[in-house]
């Protein structure tokens, strides 16, 4: 299916995944480079969002119900997460598999004010998932990697595969970026709970400052924490910051906490720019505008980046 959804059609797939409502309006929430996402009015009954999986895209392969499965797991739990209201496999009427979940009635970071309170509240919720016991929350499925080099393995040959199924794995930078991680896979934990996603985006802010909801759980997985902070580093550069990873504000505590070395945080920060450069590729190809940023940025911080990593043996 595209990226039209009809309020006619949007009733009949609520009713196919059992939640119902006569469906009065749909708005679309991402920028079509990732599951297909709606806000669906429905009259006389709260709004709900509806997800549907994507059959190609820069987190392929999809696997919406995977996602929803791992919400209704975190739902016993005490990180704020939409509802799963609701679900459908391939015989759906969108032609594909989708979930129906909660609304949640909140502005993400990005919308709000950053406060200090805010930051500070948003770096405890990324660590309460990181402390989370996943094996009594029932998220075994997701299939934990050993402790040592096997995170990191798995992810890279996990990008390594869009890559070549969208035909840039041989672009000198890329090629590049991927050598420099084969050779210096760090040693990770034993694994945690990661979202996978951290950006500003997928945390939304409630009264007080305080993080009213986390969505967005499609990358959810068990590896190494770092692997989220070195995320956030790779992002910031990407903005303009120009620091080393352990000097970054966002990310410095949790890696002192981690007691961790600041090798580790860089090796994953240069990490995260391989997946953002195969990102921009394909989002070049597929998305519905051009990436926020540009392949200039990704050479940029990709150079420091390696600089970095290189230059951190005694770190």
């Amino acid at each position: 299916m595209d990226s039209d959804l009809t309020p006619q059609l949007a009733t009949e797939s609520l009713d196919a995944a059992g939640v119902g409502g006569r469906v009065r309006s749909v708005a679309r929430l991402d920028g079509g480079v990732s599951n297909l996402t709606w806000r669906v009015d429905r009259e006389g009954a709260d709004p709900v969002v509806l997800r549907l999986q994507r059959e190609r895209g820069i987190f392929q392969p999809y696997d919406i119900l995977r996602e929803a499965r791992v919400i209704a797991c975190l739902e016993a739990s005490p990180i704020p997460v939409p509802r799963v209201l609701g679900t459908a496999g391939a015989e759906s009427p969108l032609g594909a598999p989708f979930a129906v979940l909660s609304w949640l009635d909140f502005p993400h970071m990005g919308q709000t004010a950053m406060t200090a309170g805010v930051i500070v509240r948003y770096r405890s919720m990324v660590e309460s998932i990181h402390s989370l016991d996943w094996r009594a929350l029932g998220l075994g499925f997701l299939d934990p990697p050993s402790a040592g080099p096997e995170a990191a393995q798995r992810d890279l040959d996990a990008v390594h595969a869009r890559a070549v199924d969208f035909s840039c794995a041989d672009d000198p930078q890329i090629a590049r970026l991927a050598g420099a991680l084969q050779a210096n896979l760090p040693d990770s934990p034993e694994p945690m709970l990661c979202h996978g996603d951290i950006n500003v985006f997928n945390y939304l802010v409630g009264p007080d400052d305080q993080i009213a909801g986390v969505v967005d759980w499609e990358q959810a997985h068990l590896g190494d924490p770092l692997s989220e902070w070195g995320l956030i580093t790779a992002l910031g550069s990407l903005r303009g910051i120009d620091a080393p990873p352990e000097a970054q504000p966002l990310a410095a505590p949790a890696l002192q906490r981690s007691g961790r070395r600041a090798s580790d945080l860089r090796y994953w920060m240069l990490h995260q720019m391989y997946k953002l450069a195969v990102i921009h590729c394909i989002w070049s190809q597929i998305g519905d505008e051009p990436p926020w940023y540009t392949w200039a940025d990704v050479e940029r911080v990709s150079a420091h980046s390696v600089s970095y990593l290189l230059d951190s043996v005694d770190l």
